[in-house]
């Protein structure tokens, strides 16, 4: 059993990320929990997204100790830090969370911005990376939950961001 957390703020699509990686899980036959929190705010308010993934049958309902947090901001990451396991996998956006502990990251905002073009994308590039990390899905099934979950006409964008992360994190 893997369990991940995903935080940041709200408007990062955090959400979204969480929901795309529970699908691709479930789309390789894979047991999966996936549940979210997030502030009354609709922008900037903090934003979590846990994911479950087991081959065995699941008897949690949510993550205890995260054995990988990705935070995209450091507000996600202050809230967030405390549930990481000892030795789990800490991933950060390497421009907006600053941290003590160990990682692993990239600048996933600014690859969003640059390479993709629009930085709402963000949430897809640290998907990608996230994945090509810690091999938990196939790069495959993302692409398929990417196609089934995101906004019609935003598909191409949107695979475009994951594996512009998938290929950072494959460095």
């Amino acid at each position: 059993m893997t369990q991940i957390r995903i935080a940041g703020f709200g408007g990062q699509g955090v959400i979204l990320a969480g929901v795309i990686l529970g699908e691709a899980a479930a789309i390789e036959g894979l047991n999966v929990l996936q549940t979210q929190d997030y502030g009354s705010q609709s922008r900037g308010g903090h934003s979590v997204a846990d994911v479950i993934i087991s081959r065995e049958p699941l008897y949690d309902v949510m993550v205890t100790k995260a054995d990988v947090l990705m935070a995209m901001s450091q507000i996600g990451y202050n809230g967030a830090i405390d549930s990481l396991r000892e030795g789990g996998t800490l991933i950060i956006d390497t421009d907006l969370v600053k941290s003590d502990r160990e990682f692993i990251g990239a600048p996933f905002t600014r690859l969003a911005e640059e390479k993709v073009g629009l930085a709402l994308t963000v949430n897809m590039v640290a998907l990608g990376y996230l994945v090509a990390k810690t091999g938990i899905v196939k790069k495959e099934s993302v692409e398929e939950a990417i196609r089934r979950r995101v906004p019609r006409g935003t598909e191409e964008i949107n695979l475009k961001a994951f594996r512009i992360g998938y290929e950072e994190g494959a460095k």
